[in-house]
């Protein structure tokens, strides 16, 4: 039988990950509104919704909201912050800015362009890319069951770019994009509601005068497009909350394995509603493409698991 907080572990991973398998139904809400500046709301008002809520977390919240939203008053918040810790979160903030722009910028043009089941690739992929990455950049070694991995959903992907004629560029932005802001996360751990209003200060201005200007030049989607789009401009930001809260919530309870396998509940939605609400309609190659990809995730997850038990033995 499992423990509490392991059950609470596996429901807030659940919810994470459902919720950001579902954002293909809120952004396609908005299809009308270009991909630039549907990011850029989202990047102003999560930033608005945060700087109101990190302190209410922080007082209100209790341990959970401590977890989401780092401690009011850290033990060491007497001492003086290093100047080269501050310049450490500066420069991590700013590539944690720039790849998950990235990221949210190519997965709402590939949601509204009718691409969904390429988003889904993305994510299908990106824990493949975050495993290179490690070898590349973190020196680790890899086991066989992740080159395996690997190479099978790199076959998947070559298959579907040879049968489609053309690089699967929009799935190849999102795993990568995705794959580096993890690393970086990795290596420098902050809590995540901190961490996602560092990045949009840094993405504030330019993502505001943007904004300013389309209002200016009025060809704006707020105050044009009726109340109902205002308000999904807003709910934007929003949305963009809650999965971080359940994954912060998730990742301090349940073991690494297990969210290895949970996570492919996003692109799987993704992909379904992909293929079941906009329509979209794979021919024999490309079946056979996403097949292999799903023999390497099923190949890293298998592969991850032995390993935790071998760790745990």
């Amino acid at each position: 039988m499992l423990s509490s907080p392991h059950r609470v572990g596996v429901a807030c991973a659940l919810a994470a990950y459902g919720l950001w398998g579902a954002f293909p139904i809120f952004w396609r809400l908005l299809a009308g509104v270009p991909a630039v500046e549907l990011v850029c709301h989202r990047i102003l008002w999560s930033t608005v919704i945060l700087a109101i809520g990190i302190p209410l977390f922080r007082r209100f919240g209790g341990g959970a909201g401590a977890e989401i939203a780092g401690l009011a008053r850290p033990v060491d918040a007497a001492l003086p912050m290093p100047p080269s810790r501050r310049l450490l979160i500066v420069k991590f903030s700013v590539m944690a800015a720039a790849v998950i722009s990235a990221n949210w910028l190519s997965f709402i043009w590939a949601v509204n362009s009718g691409r969904v089941v390429e988003a889904s690739l993305g994510y299908f992929i990106s824990p493949l890319f975050s495993v290179a990455l490690g070898v590349l950049v973190l020196r680790e070694r890899l086991s066989r069951w992740q080159w395996s991995a690997i190479v099978t959903a790199m076959l998947g992907v070559l298959i579907i770019t040879v049968a489609s004629q053309a690089i699967p560029w929009v799935s190849l932005v999102i795993a990568s994009s995705f794959a580096v802001y993890g690393l970086l996360k990795k290596n420098f751990s902050i809590p995540a509601l901190v961490g996602l209003l560092f990045e949009n200060l840094v993405l504030i201005l330019p993502a505001s005068g943007y904004l300013l200007w389309l209002t200016w030049s009025g060809s704006g989607a707020m105050g044009n497009q009726g109340r109902q789009i205002d308000l999904l401009l807003m709910l934007g930001g929003l949305v963009t909350i809650p999965p971080l809260m359940f994954f912060a919530l998730a990742a301090r309870r349940v073991a690494l394995s297990t969210i290895g396998m949970l996570q492919y509940i996003s692109p799987t939605l993704q992909f379904l509603l992909g293929t079941q609400l906009v329509g979209q309609r794979l021919d024999l190659a490309g079946w056979l493409g996403f097949s292999c990809v799903w023999a390497g995730c099923a190949l890293y997850v298998l592969g991850t698991h032995k390993a935790m038990r071998h760790a745990a033995r």
